[in-house]
C-alpha cells in the first residue's frame, strides 16, 4: 500500500496546490448537486464533457438527511453518511453549515464511484486519528492518507480543525474515511477524473 506522503514526487504537490487554489467557476470543474425530482436528466444533458474536478454540494442537503443515492446521477453513492449542521462547537464547520457525519455507525463514511476517479479530497474534523483509504474495483487498498491525532476545536491538538485528507491514484473506485472508535465530519468533498 502506498501512502499519500510518498506521492509528493509523483505530482502530489501540484495536486495539493490545485485543490487549495481551485476555482469552481473554471470550465473544467463542476458542483455536483443532489438529484431532486427529475433534476438529474437536466444536469446530464447540460454536461457534455466530463469535468476534471467535481465538488459535492453538501450545502444542498437537508439537515439529518441520510445520504446514499442523491448523487448517483454523478456516479457517486454513499454508505453510512448523514448530512448534519453540527451544534457541537468542537466540530468546526467553517465555510458551510452542512457536512457529512458517519452514522449510524460512528466514525465511518464510505463513498463508491461508478466510474474510477484519480483523486479524492475532503476536510476532516475528528475526535480520533482518522484514515482516508482508497480501493480499486476489487476492493484492494491502493493508497491512503492519515490524520495522526484528533483535531477538535479546543482540544489543544497540533492539527487544525478541517484538516485536508487527500488520496491520488489511478482507478479509485471506493474511499473510506475512518476515525477509530471516534466521531468525524467531512466537508468540501471533491474528486477528479
Amino acid at each position: 500500500m502506498v501512502d499519500a506522503k510518498s506521492l509528493q514526487s509523483d505530482g502530489f504537490a501540484e495536486f495539493d496546490t490545485a485543490c487549495r487554489s481551485m476555482d469552481l467557476n473554471d470550465k473544467k470543474s463542476f458542483v455536483a448537486t443532489p438529484e431532486r425530482s427529475g433534476a438529474g436528466s437536466e444536469v446530464r444533458s447540460r454536461a457534455t464533457t466530463v469535468p476534471a474536478i467535481v465538488r459535492v454540494a453538501l450545502e444542498d442537503l437537508k439537515c439529518f438527511e441520510v445520504v446514499e443515492h442523491q448523487f448517483a446521477h454523478w456516479g457517486v453513492t454513499f454508505s453510512n453518511a448523514v448530512a448534519i449542521q453540527p451544534s457541537n462547537p468542537a466540530f468546526f464547520t467553517g465555510s458551510g453549515a452542512t457536512v457529512l457525519m458517519g452514522a449510524p455507525k460512528s466514525g465511518l463514511i464510505e463513498v463508491t464511484f461508478k466510474y474510477p476517479v484519480r483523486w479524492v479530497s475532503g476536510l476532516v474534523t475528528s475526535s480520533r486519528r482518522t484514515v482516508l483509504s482508497a480501493c480499486d474495483i476489487d476492493g484492494n487498498p491502493i493508497v491512503q492518507d492519515e490524520m495522526p491525532a484528533p483535531n477538535l476545536v479546543g482540544s489543544n491538538s497540533p492539527i487544525a480543525p478541517r484538516a485536508p485528507l487527500r488520496v491520488k491514484a489511478r482507478n479509485i473506485h471506493k474511499i473510506t474515511f475512518y476515525a477509530f472508535d471516534g466521531q468525524l465530519i467531512v466537508d468540501d468533498l471533491m474528486f477528479g477524473f
